[in-house]
């Protein structure tokens, strides 16, 4: 007894299971993409958290040293004085900008901050949300700064 021919399969793949494959790994690509560049803006947010830490260390010394906080530079430009308390370091990255802000006065009785610049939405949100908007950090439009107190307690 003979039995009858199966009917021919092709052994591959139809359009619609490879159409399936390439979706979900399109799908599972741009969530890593997104996380990607959430833990990138997260390393940024804690640079620029670094980056404060430094400069306000810096100034602190200066201001022990000098019985006066550094003069006003542009974005940007190491402040006049503080190259000894900052060795190497620059006010300008290649994400955002650094600015030393002295709104005038002498000693320890005025205002004084670090101003971070960016035209990076994504990480401006990461530090707002990292750094926060509350005193001692305020944010404006691109900006966020962050207020420096003295040792005497006096902004």
């Amino acid at each position: 007894m003979t039995r009858p021919p199966r009917p021919h399969r092709s052994r591959g793949f139809t359009f619609v299971e490879l159409l399936i494959v390439v979706i979900v790994l399109s799908l599972l690509s741009l969530l890593g993409l997104l996380k990607y560049n959430d833990l990138r803006n997260s390393a940024r947010a804690a640079a620029v958290a670094g980056d404060i830490r430094v400069i306000t260390v810096g100034a602190l010394n200066y201001q022990a040293d000098h019985q006066d906080w550094p003069p006003e530079a542009a974005a940007g430009a190491t402040p006049a004085g503080m190259e000894p308390f900052l060795p190497g370091f620059s006010f300008i990255k290649p994400e955002y900008t650094l600015d030393w802000d002295n709104f005038g006065g002498s000693g320890t009785d005025f205002f004084v901050g670090i101003t971070i610049t960016s035209d990076d939405p994504g990480l401006l949100r990461k530090l707002r949300g990292t750094l926060g908007t509350q005193y001692p950090f305020f944010s404006i439009g691109n900006s966020l700064t962050y207020i420096i107190v003295g040792t005497d307690g006096a902004s």
